[in-house]
């Protein structure tokens, strides 16, 4: 933890600890776990009764409340407080009941204040179900092949932002079946703004590769062969190895449109 997020969490730490509504406190997040760099959040767990939510989740947000000056403060979901610094330090503060946060994996968790016999009880590691995995990877295949089979309608339209667009949804496609194929379930890739500690160095050169194409029709078309050859055999191992179905009708519908639609393409 560096010293700046070191001085956010001492300020938080202050502000909420005289709050009798808080029952315990919790840093969490990649600096709870560990994990952390001069570029993570400062996350927050805060268990709180049911009752007293609403109440502390406003006061909370109150520009002249307890916590430190903001130049940004978003409330989401009716339980977390988002805030950015005027020096654009960043925190979260998450709001769980006693219940729901016993129910919470305790890997990551470090008591701040509060009652310490209320950290989740430890427990086996989870492993992941294999039916779920393999309904996500069958769900990537599926959605893969959808937005490959627009590629017509973008170019017949010469709607060359929309497929730009498109051309970033297969990308992230991909880097999805990278993570599954690490054995990498959405529990375990914490915030959005990491994502090389769970790839391959040959998964990260593989995608530093990749051109963004212009809004041009032939630099599209290659970026979706490209992805296109990429995504299919990767997918089929990674399908194989988690006995994924394998949509093969809706795959080779696809790809006979696309010879059809997009010689250059298909």
């Amino acid at each position: 933890m560096t010293p700046e997020q070191q001085s956010l969490l001492d300020q938080l730490v202050a502000a909420l600890r005289p709050d009798g509504r808080i029952l315990s406190a919790w840093l969490t997040g990649s600096l709870g776990a560990g994990r952390g760099d001069a570029w993570s959040d400062v996350d927050i767990t805060l268990v709180v009764a049911a009752d007293d939510m609403p109440g502390l989740l406003g006061d909370l947000m109150c520009a002249d409340g307890p916590l430190p000056a903001t130049v940004l403060r978003l409330s989401q979901f009716g339980r977390l407080v988002n805030g950015t610094t005027p020096d654009l330090m960043r925190f979260d503060l998450v709001l769980t009941t006693p219940d729901e946060f016993a129910r919470q994996d305790p890997a990551g968790v470090r008591l701040l204040f509060g009652d310490a016999g209320e950290a989740p009880p430890e427990r086996a590691a989870r492993r992941q179900d294999p039916a779920a995995v393999a309904r996500r990877i069958e769900g990537l295949i599926s959605e893969f092949l959808r937005i490959l089979s627009l590629a017509p309608v973008a170019v017949g339209r010469r709607e060359w932002v929309v497929m730009q667009d498109g051309v970033g949804h297969l990308r992230r496609l991909l880097i999805e079946v990278m993570l599954e194929e690490n054995g990498i379930g959405p529990a375990e890739r914490g915030g959005a703004k990491k994502l090389y500690p769970f790839l391959t160095a040959e998964q990260i050169a593989e995608l530093e590769a990749l051109v963004p194409p212009r809004a041009i029709e032939a630099e599209l078309l290659a970026a979706n062969r490209d992805l296109r050859d990429r995504f299919l055999p990767r997918a089929r191992r990674v399908a194989r190895a988690m006995d994924a179905v394998w949509p093969t009708d809706w795959e080779a519908a696809v790809l006979s449109g696309l010879a059809r639609d997009l010689p250059t393409l298909g």
